[in-house]
């Protein structure tokens, strides 16, 4: 009680920086991956992107608006997607919901009901619009709140964890949507996910984030080297792998030793695809191998390979 009566008194606080030395510039249509641990600053930046917070320092402008203004221009021409948050009244069937939209965002009604065909065909949900929100499924309420985004043909598109909670094949037909969307209405669109499926999918472009920070800023493939492969070799002889590089004299990228408890060590070898049948013929005149395995690099790996080593 004493310490409750302290705190009560005179409070301690701290500051936090969501977000700090991020800068970065997107082109029109471009689809970005925002990836981060819990934390990380990525809602805080889509938040400030969308209007709904002010930067406390530093400037944010999309389509040369500043965001927290929140102008009418500017409401209309985007939209956000927050796979944790409901955005369409419950208690309306969706086609209600729709409705209501239409007439928020003074869209013509040729237009509105052209719009809500393609996007309902699109996901498949025609059977749907006339039932009551809180009756559909979490993948079908989840299609209903991406029309209710889409339906006034926004420009740039933010998405919060769009998947969560969907199932496999709820998720692989709600990306290929965003991908077609993306396509052939060169919507630009930020997308935060822990799912590194819908990175790897539909982002050529990731910005990756730590305690508020910008640690990258390129492609995926750059960062899991497309086109290598991890050699995983347990041999009879446990060569340095300074020994096995001036053995071998092979185009090898890199040489790893790994020891896994008490297991035996393993010899790892980063190889181009196309080289592998060489790097073991090789090695295999050189060395006897007892086991083996190749692994290609996956996104979710290097990824926390990144967290790791910053840690």
């Amino acid at each position: 009680m004493r310490g409750v009566m302290r705190l009560l008194i005179k409070p301690s606080y701290k500051t936090t920086e969501a977000l700090k030395n991020v800068s970065f510039q997107i082109e029109r249509g471009n689809f970005i991956g925002l990836i981060g641990a819990n934390g990380a600053g990525k809602t805080t930046l889509l938040k400030i992107l969308s209007g709904l917070i002010p930067p406390t320092s530093g400037n944010a402008k999309v389509m040369n608006f500043v965001p927290f203004e929140r102008s009418i221009d500017f409401r209309k021409k985007i939209s956000l997607v927050m796979g944790q948050k409901a955005q369409l009244w419950w208690d309306l069937s969706a086609l209600d919901a729709f409705d209501l939209l239409r007439a928020i965002y003074e869209i013509p009604y040729p237009s509105y009901k052209k719009r809500l065909n393609e996007l309902t065909e699109l996901l498949n949900v025609n059977r749907l619009l006339k039932t009551q929100i809180r009756k559909l499924s979490l993948g079908e309420r989840m299609k209903m709140e991406l029309i209710g985004a889409l339906i006034h043909w926004p420009e740039v598109i933010f998405l919060d964890e769009p998947t969560i909670g969907l199932d496999i094949l709820a998720a692989h037909n709600l990306r290929g949507f965003l991908k077609q969307f993306n396509q052939s209405h060169k919507a630009t669109i930020i997308l935060t996910s822990h799912n590194m499926e819908d990175i790897e999918e539909l982002c050529p472009r990731i910005l990756i984030l730590k305690t508020g920070e910008l640690i990258y800023d390129g492609s995926p493939n750059t960062l899991t080297k497309k086109g290598e492969i991890r050699l995983k070799l347990l041999l009879l002889q446990y060569p340095t792998p300074e020994e096995l590089a001036k053995t071998t004299e092979l185009p090898i990228t890199q040489i790893e030793v790994e020891q896994e408890s008490q297991n035996p060590k393993h010899i790892i070898f980063h190889i181009k695809k196309e080289l592998i049948i060489t790097v073991l013929q090789k090695l295999m005149r050189l060395y006897q191998v007892i086991d083996m395995s190749i692994e290609e690099q996956s996104l979710e790996t290097v990824i926390q390979q990144i967290y790791e080593k910053n840690n």
